[in-house]
């Protein structure tokens, strides 16, 4: 619907895909203009190379070709060459991802010191038909976050500090579990009034769930909830 009505309007429609991934999604297969992608992420997968990509529909290619011409927004050999590297297991690794994400929310639904969990596969998540439409099921992407019961930023800092396998990084899909507090990280800069108004709290947590075995994962976090 929001393809058709950019389309009826002559306006692109871009998507950044970067979390879900062309195996869970493909946005120009649904009516986007333009994707973009952070490579450095799923793609590329092993936190060894930055990069962006954009894929384009044929009534943008010459424009955005153009574009690359003048402003020279090239891929430098190495990083292109690691990038390549990892798409050749790109698929293997998101599907682990994806098993291993979904197995840690069912066990953190389950968990008395968890409030709330976020994660598409959701039966009870508002969008959970469009969700049902868009994304494979069984594959709903490598993220997963949840809230903390009743922590406050220091006991959110305790529980990071207490992980030992999950590691801490403002990035995300990387063959090994990272966590992130967006609190003070990718929302650091967004004002108390405007968190409050986007349902982001203090106690929320953020894991870009790796290819280990789940079991070791969900070890980690348990004894880090404690």
């Amino acid at each position: 619907a929001l393809g058709r009505m950019c389309r009826a309007r002559n306006v692109a429609l871009i998507v950044d895909n970067t979390f879900a991934t062309p195996l869970l999604v493909r946005p120009l297969e649904l009516g986007a203009h333009l994707v973009v992608h952070s490579s450095t992420k799923y793609l590329g997968g092993h936190g060894d190379t930055l990069g962006g990509l954009i894929v384009s529909d044929e009534a943008h290619y010459e424009t955005m070709r153009r574009f690359s011409r003048v402003n020279g927004p090239v891929m430098g050999p190495m990083e292109a060459y690691l990038t390549m590297r990892g798409i050749k297991t790109f698929p293997l690794r998101m599907e682990r991802q994806c098993q291993n994400a979904a197995a840690l929310a069912e066990w953190l639904r389950q968990h008395p010191r968890v409030e709330r969990v976020f994660y598409p596969d959701d039966p009870g998540h508002p969008d959970a038909a469009i969700i049902g439409r868009l994304i494979p099921d069984g594959l709903r992407g490598g993220m997963v976050s949840f809230e903390i019961r009743g922590a406050r930023r220091e006991e959110v800092f305790a529980f990071l500090d207490r992980l030992k396998l999950c590691v801490r990084a403002t990035s995300l899909g990387d063959v090994h579990t990272m966590v992130l507090y967006p609190w003070i990280a990718s929302h650091r800069d967004v004002p108390p009034e405007q968190k409050a108004a986007m349902g982001l709290r203090e106690n929320l947590v953020r894991f870009s769930v790796g290819i280990e075995a789940v079991d070791d994962i969900i070890a980690d976090i348990g004894q880090a909830l404690g």
